[in-house]
C-alpha cells in the first residue's frame, strides 16, 4: 500500500518533502541485500526498529535527521488497516494467492493470517501448509509471493475457536503457540459465552490490539539461532509479554526497594531466558528506566551471547564480571549498564567476604536466573550490602519455597500445567521402581529396589540389606549393577527405539562412574541378545555404536578413576554429541552419545529435547527434584508425546513430602503436571473403545472386510475421523507399549494398521501412510503387514499400467471399484500431468462432469471413468512430430488450444505449430539458463520481448489470432516455463502485485 506508506511518513515526519518520501520509500520497498526470505525479512525489522536518515531536514538546516517508519511512542499517528482476501499476483504469472487477513501498519503487511472453516478436516496445520505456499517455503515453484512476508512480523492460523501464532520460521504445528491472555486485559472483558472466551478471541485482543502489536514488533520481537544452528525469528509468547508488562509495571510504581521487587516463575522450557532479554528492551523504551543500570546473576554462558546480541540493538554493552574483584568495579561506577555476573566462576572464599557499600542509587536492578540456588544466597546477601537500594527480580522455573521469599511476592507464575496444555513442554510420566517402605506389601517388596527415599524403619531395613547407610546401599556394586540392567532393558524396550536418549542421575560422583560400568555391560549383553533374536528389529548396528559418558565435576584431590570424567573439554564433546540425533554428524562429532550418567552437573539450565527419560538414583527434593525432572519435558519430534522419569529411590511414593516446602496450592500444580503409568493404561484402553466404537457405529465391526471400510472410508469426513481416532490409539499405545497390558490390543491395532495402508492405497490418501507410527511400533506393524503380503514401499499401481484393470477387478462391490479408479485418475492428474496444466484442466473438468451426470450411479459411474481412463492412456501414447514429451508437448498443447481451440487442424498447421513450439522453448530454455533470471525484471521482459517477436513474424502472425491474443498466449507460456523450473522469487516492489477486495482499519 504505497499510498498509505507515503501518507504515514508524512504523519510521523512532517517536515518531509515529497522527493524525500520517494527516496525513503524506495529504500524500504526497493533495496533488499538478498534474494532470501528470511535475510530480507531481518533486514527490514532491523529498518523499522533503528529507522532510516535523509540528508537534511530542510525547514531546520539539520544534517541526516532520522526518518522514523513507525511512531511507537505516538499510537495515533500511525495507521491500522485490515485487508480481507487480499490478493497478490504471483510474479511471472497470471496466478495470485489471497490470504484471508493481511494487517497492514503504516502500509506495510506486518500480519498474514489464515482462517479454515470448521469443516476443513486438520484445519490448522492446514493453515499452516498454505501459509507456507504463500510465502514459498516448501520447495515447490513459483506457487507463492515470498515478497509479501518480507515485512511479516507474525503469521496466524486459525479456525473457529481455534487460533495459534508462528513466524516465517515457524514450519511445524508443534511450534505454532496460543496467545492465552490479552494482558493488559483480562480474561472477564472480552465478550464470550458461558464457557469463557475462546483462542481466537484471547488471540485477537491479545496480539492485535494496536498498543500490544506495537509493543511486540518494538520489544518482543528477536533473530537468533537453534540447536541445530538454523537461523530462526522468535516473538515473545504471551506469559513474557505479561510477566515484562507486570515487572516494568512494579518498577515505574513502587515506592520501596520492596515494591518494586518480585519473583517471575515460568516453568522449565517456557522460555526465561527470552524473558530477560525482553525485560531489558522494555526497561530501556522507558525514559524513566532507560539510564538504569541492570545486573544479571547467571551461569549460563549463552545468556552472555543472547544478551549480546540484544543491547547492540538498544546501544549498550554487556559488561562481564568473571570475578568479585571485577563485579565491585563494574557496582561501583554510576554509569546504565548492563553488568553480568557470572556466578560459577567466582570463588566461594570471595562469595563469602562481606561487601561494602558499593552504590547507593535506586536505579539497580538485580536480576537473578534461577533464584534459588544456594551460592545465589550467598551473593545475593553482598549485594544487599553493596547496593542496598537495588530492586530486585528472581526468575525461577520451579516455585519458590514457603520461607525463602527474599524477592517478595511472585510478579508472574507460569506453571507447569499451563505449559503442557500451551504444548510448550510435555507431560512427565513418573514411574516408581521401588516398594513403598510404609505400605506393607511382601509382593512388592521381593521384587523391586528398596525405598530409601522413606525414613520409616530405614536403619533397620538397611541393616538387613546388609549396609549400614543409605550412600552404602546406594553405591553398592550389586546394587548399581541391578539397577543398571533394568535401565538398560527399560531404555531399549521404551525409548530408544525411537531414537531417543537418557541421562542417569547417581547418588554420588563414585557411584556415577560405577554406573558407566554396569550400564555398559548391560548395554554389550543386550546387542548379544539382540544380534540372535531381534523380534522388535532395533537399529542393531547403531546401537553398537552408541556411547555412554560420565559427566561430573572435579576436585584436586581425585582419584584417578573421577578425574578420568571431569574434563570439562571432554564434557564439551559428550554434551554437543548427546545433543544431536543419533546419526547425526556436525563439525566433525557424531550424534552416537545416547546415555549420560550425572551426579550434580546437567540437572538445571540443561537442555537438550532429544532426552525423553532420566532415571534417577539420587535423592532430591523439592526445586532440585523438579529442576532435574523437566530435562524430559522438551517437545521434540513427533514420537516424543511424553517424557519419563523412572525413579529408583522411592520419591514418588512420597511425593508430597518431597516438595513439602512449597505451598498447597505450588504443591497441587507440580503434583497435577506429572502422570503415573496406571493412567497411560486407563488412557490407552479409553482410546481403543472409541476407535471400535466408531467403527461400530457404522457397520464396520469385520476388521478383515477392507471392501466395508473403503465404502464408508468413500466419506472424507468419516475417513478423517478414523485418522484422528487411529492417532490417538497409536500416540497411547506408543508410551505403553510393550507392557504385558498393551498386548491386549496389539491384534486390533495391527488389523487397523493393516486398513490404515490398504485404505490409503485405495484412495491415494497419503494421511493414511505409517509416517505417524513411531518406529518403535513400526517393527510390529511392519512383520505383520510383510506376513500378509502388503508391501508399503511398493506405490499403487498407475491407471497407465495394463494390470490396472484387473487389479480393481478384484473388489466385490461396484462403489468400490469406481472409488478406486476415480482416486487413481485424480492422482494421475495432481502428480504425473502438473507440468502440463491444459491437459490437466481438461481431464478435470470430465472428472468433475462424470460425478454431476450420473450422482450416486455407481455402476454408470464406473463404466464413465474407465472411458476417461482410456482418454488418458491414448494422450499418453499422442503423436509428439519429434517434440520431447514432458519438456515440449505441454507449450504444443497450450498453443493448440489458444490459437485453434479444441477442433481437427491439418498438417500444414501441425507443422506451423511444431515450428513455433520449438522456437520458443529454445528462447525460453536460453533464458532460463541466466543464472538469476526470475528475480530479475529486465530478463523476464526480454523474454517475453523475444517471444512476441517469434509471434508477430510473417510465418506465425498469420495463424489464427495470434496478434490480438498474444499477451495471453505470452503469459501462458511463462506460465509453463514456471511450471517447469526450480525458481527462487523475485523480491519486487509489493505495488505491482496487488489486488484488494475488501479493507477496513482496526
Amino acid at each position: 500500500m504505497l499510498p498509505v506508506l507515503r501518507e504515514q511518513l508524512r504523519v510521523i515526519n512532517p517536515w518531509l518533502e515529497d522527493d524525500q518520501v520517494e527516496e525513503v520509500v524506495k529504500h524500504l520497498t526497493a533495496s533488499f541485500p538478498s534474494t532470501g526470505l528470511l535475510e530480507n525479512n531481518k533486514h527490514l525489522f532491523q529498518l523499522l526498529l533503528e529507522n532510516t536518515s535523509v540528508s537534511e531536514n530542510r525547514h531546520t538546516g539539520e544534517k541526516s535527521p532520522t526518518v522514523r517508519f513507525i511512531d511507537f511512542q505516538q499510537r495515533d499517528n500511525n495507521r491500522f488497516i485490515a485487508v480481507c482476501q487480499f490478493k497478490v499476483r504471483i510474479l511471472g504469472t497470471e496466478h495470485h494467492i489471497v490470504p484471508d487477513l493481511v494487517l497492514f501498519l503504516n502500509g506495510l503487511p506486518v500480519v498474514v493470517i489464515e482462517c479454515k472453516s470448521p469443516k476443513v478436516k486438520d484445519a490448522i496445520p492446514e493453515a499452516i501448509d498454505q501459509l507456507l505456499r504463500y510465502s514459498e517455503q516448501r520447495g515447490a515453484k513459483g506457487e507463492g509471493s515470498a515478497a509479501l512476508f518480507f515485512y511479516n512480523q507474525f503469521i496466524v492460523a486459525t479456525c473457529r475457536q481455534e487460533a495459534k501464532f508462528g513466524t516465517i520460521t515457524t514450519h511445524s504445528e508443534k511450534y505454532f503457540y496460543r496467545w492465552a491472555d490479552p494482558h493488559p486485559r483480562t480474561i472477564d472483558e472480552l465478550e464470550h459465552g458461558t464457557s469463557g472466551p475462546n483462542d481466537q478471541q484471547r488471540l485477537v485482543a491479545g496480539m492485535l490490539d494496536r498498543n500490544n502489536l506495537l509493543d511486540l514488533i518494538r520489544t518482543f520481537t528477536l533473530f537468533s539461532t537453534n540447536d541445530k544452528g538454523q537461523a530462526i525469528k522468535i516473538v515473545g509468547r504471551y506469559q513474557q509479554f505479561r510477566a515484562v508488562k507486570l515487572a516494568v509495571k512494579r518498577l515505574l510504581e513502587g515506592r520501596s526497594t520492596r515494591e518494586r521487587s518480585g519473583i517471575i516463575w515460568h516453568t522449565q522450557g517456557s522460555g526465561k531466558s527470552l524473558t530477560m532479554m525482553f525485560m531489558v528492551r522494555e526497561m530501556y523504551g522507558h525514559a524513566k528506566l532507560s539510564n538504569w543500570k541492570v545486573v544479571f546473576v547467571t551461569d549460563r554462558t549463552q545468556l552472555e551471547g543472547q544478551l549480546s546480541e540484544t543491547s547492540q540493538s538498544i546501544g549498550f554493552t554487556v559488561k562481564v564480571a568473571d570475578s568479585i574483584r571485577r563485579l565491585k568495579e563494574l557496582l561501583r561506577a554510576d554509569t546504565s549498564d548492563l553488568v553480568m555476573a557470572m556466578i560459577h566462576k567466582f570463588r566461594e572464599a570471595d562469595l563469602s567476604e562481606t561487601f561494602p557499600e558499593l552504590n547507593t542509587s535506586p536505579n539497580i536492578l538485580i536480576m537473578t536466573d534461577e533464584a534459588h540456588r544456594s551460592q545465589y544466597k550467598l551473593l545475593g546477601a553482598n549485594l544487599d550490602k553493596g547496593i542496598p537500594n537495588a530492586a530486585k527480580i528472581g526468575y525461577t522455573g520451579t516455585p519458590i519455597d514457603k520461607t525463602e521469599r527474599v524477592f517478595g511476592d511472585y510478579i508472574d507464575k507460569y506453571t507447569m500445567r499451563q505449559s503442557i496444555e500451551d504444548g510448550v513442554t510435555l507431560e512427565i510420566v513418573y514411574e516408581g521402581r521401588t516398594h513403598n517402605a510404609e505400605v506393607p506389601d511382601q509382593a512388592a517388596m521381593d521384587t523391586t529396589f528398596e525405598d530409601v527415599f522413606s525414613d520409616y524403619n530405614l536403619q533397620q531395613r538397611l541393616e538387613i540389606l546388609g549396609y549400614g547407610t543409605r550412600d552404602a546401599y546406594l553405591e553398592a556394586k550389586s546394587t548399581i549393577e541391578a539397577k543398571a540392567k533394568d535401565m538398560v532393558a527399560h531404555y531399549l524396550t521404551h525409548v530408544y527405539p525411537n531414537g531417543y536418549k537418557a541421562q542417569v542421575v547417581a547418588t554420588s560422583r563414585e557411584a556415577a562412574v560405577r554406573y558407566k560400568t554396569y550400564i555398559d555391560a548391560a548395554l554389550a549383553a543386550a546387542v548379544a541378545d539382540l544380534e540372535r533374536e531381534n523380534p522388535r528389529k532395533l537399529h542393531l548396528e547403531q546401537l553398537k555404536a552408541m556411547k555412554t559418558d560420565v559427566v561430573i565435576s572435579g576436585s584436586h584431590n581425585d582419584l584417578p578413576h573421577l578425574k578420568a570424567f571431569s574434563d570439562s573439554s571432554k564434557h564439551e564433546a559428550s554434551i554437543k554429541s548427546f545433543k544431536m540425533a543419533f546419526g547425526g554428524e556436525e563439525e566433525g562429532v557424531t550424534g552416537d552419545m545416547g546415555i549420560l550418567i550425572v551426579n550434580n552437573m546437567l540437572l538445571t539450565g540443561f537442555d537438550a529435547p532429544v532426552e525423553q527419560v532420566m532415571y534417577l538414583d539420587k535423592v532430591v527434593v523439592a526445586h532440585n527434584l523438579l529442576q532435574a525432572i523437566a530435562r524430559v519435558n522438551r517437545v521434540s519430534g513427533e514420537s516424543k508425546d511424553k517424557g519419563f522419569v523412572v525413579d529408583y529411590v522411592g520419591i514418588g511414593h512420597h511425593l508430597k513430602k518431597a516438595i513439602d516446602t512449597y505451598d498447597e496450592r505450588e504443591q497441587k500444580e507440580v503434583i497435577d503436571a506429572l502422570s503415573f503409568p496406571e493412567e497411560e493404561l486407563r488412557e490407552l484402553k479409553d482410546s481403543h473403545a472409541t476407535i471400535m466404537a466408531l467403527l461400530e457405529t457404522h457397520g464396520l465391526t469385520d476388521l478383515t472386510d477392507h471392501d466395508a471400510f473403503f465404502d464408508v472410508f468413500y466419506d472424507e469426513d468419516l475417513r478423517f475421523d478414523y485418522m484422528l481416532a487411529f492417532k490417538e490409539l497409536t500416540k497411547c499405545l506408543n508410551l505403553v507399549f510393550p507392557a504385558r497390558q498393551a498386548l491386549d490390543y496389539m491384534a486390533d491395532y495391527e488389523a487397523l494398521t493393516e486398513i490404515n495402508v490398504l485404505a490409503g492405497k485405495h484412495f491415494r490418501d497419503e494421511r493414511l501412510s505409517m509416517k505417524g507410527i513411531p518406529p518403535k511400533l513400526r517393527a510390529i506393524t511392519d512383520a505383520h503387514l510383510e506376513s500378509r503380503g502388503i508391501d508399503v514401499k511398493v506405490p499403487p499401481i498407475s491407471i497407465l499400467d495394463e494390470d490396472f484393470q484387473k487389479d480393481v477387478g478384484k473388489r466385490g462391490r461396484m462403489k468400490t471399484k469406481a472409488a478406486e479408479v476415480e482416486h487413481a485418475i485424480r492422482h494421475h492428474l495432481d502428480i504425473e500431468l502438473d507440468d502440463d496444466p491444459d491437459l490437466q484442466a481438461s481431464f478435470a473438468q470430465a472428472l468433475a462432469a462424470i460425478f454431476d451426470q450420473f450422482r450416486d450411479n455407481w455402476n454408470q459411474i464406473y463404466e464413465e471413468l474407465e472411458k476417461l481412463r482410456d482418454r488418458i492412456i491414448n494422450a499418453s501414447k499422442e503423436p509428439t512430430y519429434g517434440l520431447h514429451r514432458k519438456k515440449q508437448m505441454p507449450f504444443l498443447r497450450s498453443l493448440r488450444r489458444e490459437i485453434f481451440g479444441d477442433g481437427e487442424i491439418d498438417e500444414d498447421a501441425i507443422g506451423s505449430l511444431v515450428d513455433l513450439t520449438q522456437q520458443v522453448f529454445l528462447m525460453v530454455e536460453r533464458e532460463l539458463r541466466l543464472t538469476g533470471f526470475w528475480e530479475s525484471i529486465p530478463a523476464r521482459n526480454k523474454l517475453k520481448s523475444d517471444i512476441q517477436k517469434t509471434l508477430l513474424a510473417p510465418e506465425f502472425s498469420a495463424l489464427p489470432g495470434v496478434v490480438a491474443n498474444r499477451a495471453h498466449i505470452i503469459s501462458r507460456i511463462i506460465e509453463i516455463a514456471e511450471k517447469k523450473e526450480t525458481i527462487a522469487r523475485l523480491p519486487g516492489g509489493l505495488s505491482e502485485q496487488i489486488a484488494i477486495k475488501g479493507r477496513s482499519s482496526w
